[in-house]
């Protein structure tokens, strides 16, 4: 049950252990102890704050590249060398080479992208970045079947969008770098960020609270090693789908707790889908199953997905880079 509450949202108060202890049957020490013990096991990643970069003024895409097979390993050295590239994999298909970038304000995406694919080798790209968010909450359901509902908390879910920005002042980015970063496992973590930053405890909590509120932060969480859980598989499963239901379905996709990621996306003639989901399972047979029951919940019956056959990069975005 701690596993599933620090990656839902993880207490941004002076003393977050205690708060998490409450209901445990467990000490403060105690908690700070096991979330020790997960992140030495590689269970937890980090714990950190999760941006909303749209927000912060960053635009990002999901890119689709085709890659000759004698090209792979030095397009994924040029692609992987931006620091705005987290992920890259390789997937089965035409379009073989799949990655997230985000560039920063007052850099265009789409030149961003044309440099590499220029480097890359001049190579057939495509341009997929989210014409509208329906989920995006990496949230694995950890516990057992039925457990959480014995807990009474609410399955709630950061906004994916926010109607304010960021103000990129010194100080505002300064405190982004920091909090981006893993929580230090101390009695008052944020109180060492805090001082770390030059300001008072109660100043830093209040910026990060207000932050949250106003969806400048998606939330700040435990981030999990997917694999160590036991989700040992994942697909990117596309449809086709008519515009004029696209929103109703992306909404049912987005209701399922085996899907993390949901967005409608541009289609293009040599790749005529629009609607993507990221679903996870302990199995590759699960992630079938469950696009299956997805294709069936929407009607959508014909859909493709597909499985990483290679990882080339897999981390976190940091935000504000040195160019």
């Amino acid at each position: 049950m701690l596993l599933d509450r620090v990656q839902r949202l993880f207490p941004i108060v002076s003393d977050p252990y205690r708060v998490l202890s409450e209901g445990l049957e467990i000490s403060e020490e105690q908690v700070r102890q096991r979330i020790g013990l997960l992140k030495q096991n590689r269970v937890i990643r980090q714990i950190s704050a999760i941006f909303n970069t749209g927000a912060l003024g960053y635009r990002s895409s999901l890119v689709a590249m085709a890659v000759p097979q004698a090209l792979l390993e030095s397009a994924a050295q040029v692609i992987n060398a931006y620091p705005g590239v987290s992920h890259n994999y390789l997937r089965p298909g035409s379009f073989n080479m799949w990655f997230t970038i985000a560039v920063p304000p007052g850099r265009e995406l789409d030149a961003a992208v044309c440099e590499l694919s220029s480097r890359a080798g001049g190579l057939p790209t495509l341009l997929l970045p989210a014409v509208k968010k329906y989920k995006l909450a990496v949230v694995l359901d950890v516990l057992k079947e039925g457990d959480w509902n014995q807990t009474g908390e609410a399955l709630e879910f950061p906004p994916t969008e926010s109607d304010t920005k960021f103000r990129p002042t010194p100080a505002n980015i300064a405190v982004v770098k920091c909090v981006q970063e893993d929580l230090p496992l101390e009695p008052r973590p944020f109180g060492v960020w805090a001082e770390s930053l030059k300001m008072g405890e109660p100043e830093l909590i209040a910026i990060l609270s207000d932050w949250v509120r106003r969806g400048i932060m998606r939330r700040f969480a435990a981030i999990l090693n997917h694999r160590e859980v036991g989700f040992r598989a994942n697909g990117m499963v596309v449809w086709n789908c008519p515009l004029d239901r696209i929103d109703v379905i992306g909404a049912i996709v987005a209701s399922y707790p085996e899907v993390s990621h949901c967005y409608s996306r541009p289609a293009y003639k040599d790749w005529p889908y629009n609607l993507y989901a990221m679903v996870h399972g302990r199995t590759r047979k699960e992630c079938e199953s469950t696009a299956q029951r997805l294709a069936e919940a929407t009607g959508l019956c014909s859909f493709r997905i597909l499985f990483s056959t290679r990882e080339y990069k897999k981390i976190r975005l940091k935000l504000f880079w040195d160019e």
